[in-house]
């Protein structure tokens, strides 16, 4: 029963998050939310890195979201579906069909950017709005990293556990 219950849990946010997904993708002013990610966000952490002397990792990270950029990567879009990714593979693994839990990040993976395509295709209908292949291509880079990102955690995890029950109780 416990199990059907995180399912539940997990399914809840996932809709929710899904739902403010496709919010933002048919809105027609993400304009106001790239400004706070780089006034109330990217600024105040170049000041803190400057602050720390760690103008070498601003200098990285600015190099880097540039490399992005070039590549016409949309770094919103990958963070956006990393957290999608994420909540998928958490309902996906909560399941109770076995073949689900199995190939849960496959399953994410799929189902993930089936969900951005379709939005894609949703904001091509809009007349402010465009799809885009890249945008595409930018949703499932995130919905592998976040795979990626899950499975670490869960072999970290599991091995920091192994480690624990090999050691016994610590008195």
């Amino acid at each position: 029963m416990l199990k059907l219950k995180k399912s539940r849990f997990f399914i809840i946010i996932t809709v929710l998050y899904a739902i403010m997904v496709f919010y933002l993708s048919v809105s027609a002013s993400i304009g106001d939310l790239k400004h706070f990610l780089k006034t109330g966000l990217g600024y105040p952490i170049r000041d803190i890195l400057l602050a720390n002397d760690l103008s070498s990792v601003m200098e990285f990270l600015i190099a880097s979201l540039h490399a992005v950029q070039g590549a016409s990567i949309d770094p919103g879009h990958v963070g956006i579906y990393f957290g999608l990714g994420v909540l998928l593979y958490f309902v996906l693994l909560t399941s109770k069909k076995p073949t689900l839990m199995r190939y849960s990040a496959i399953c994410t993976v799929c189902i993930g950017t089936a969900y951005g395509i379709l939005n894609e295709v949703f904001q091509s209908f809009l007349p402010y709005r465009t799809a885009s292949v890249a945008d595409a291509i930018s949703n499932l880079i995130g919905l592998v990293l976040a795979q990626i990102f899950v499975i670490l955690f869960v072999l970290a995890l599991k091995a920091v556990m192994n480690k624990k029950n090999i050691e016994g109780p610590v008195d």
